[in-house]
């Protein structure tokens, strides 16, 4: 094996920077995002809810049908399934979702009405105030479709290189 020549040496550099500043904004876009959906919950109810119990939330109201435990691990990309099943227990003591089904397999988890008027006023504000804003700051369609997509790919990266720590012997 050659070693790495002083010119892939630098740009091998040149990426890992880039990539350390990419990590860093995804840190603060995560930690901008949880913000923003903790304050605009709280400007539309008195409920308390964690960034997790938020996101279950909106799983559950996503397309207007009933969710399975395992259907919100995957919506979320989440595999932390006592934090789901603990999330999801306390959306339903706090009347905000609602259990069916009488097994584990067989159990979804539905909105209740108090649960989707709290989403539907969320909603309502989003469009409010940070659509309004996004659409003032937003690129094109076309680039906006990109970098959807590149965010996608990203994923999938972290998803691989994570796959690769678990399964690979040092």
């Amino acid at each position: 094996m050659t070693s790495p020549t002083h010119e892939n040496t630098d740009e091998t550099a040149l990426y890992e920077r880039r990539l350390a500043e990419f990590e860093y904004a995804i840190w603060h876009l995560g930690a901008a995002f949880a913000r923003w959906r903790r304050d605009c919950l709280g400007a539309v109810s008195d409920t308390n809810l964690s960034s997790t119990e938020a996101a279950i939330l909106h799983a559950v109201h996503m397309m207007g049908a009933p969710k399975g435990l395992m259907e919100i691990a995957r919506l979320l990309h989440r595999d932390d399934i006592a934090n789901l099943q603990y999330g999801l227990k306390k959306l339903t003591q706090l009347g905000l979702i609602e259990r069916q089904g009488r097994s584990k397999k067989a159990t979804v988890y539905a909105m209740t009405e108090a649960g989707t008027e709290i989403v539907e006023a969320y909603l309502a504000r989003r469009r409010e105030v940070l659509l309004r804003l996004f659409m003032q700051a937003a690129p094109s369609h076309g680039e906006l479709d990109e970098l959807i997509m590149r965010m996608h790919v990203m994923i999938g990266l972290y998803d691989q290189s994570s796959d690769l720590l678990l399964t690979r012997q040092p």
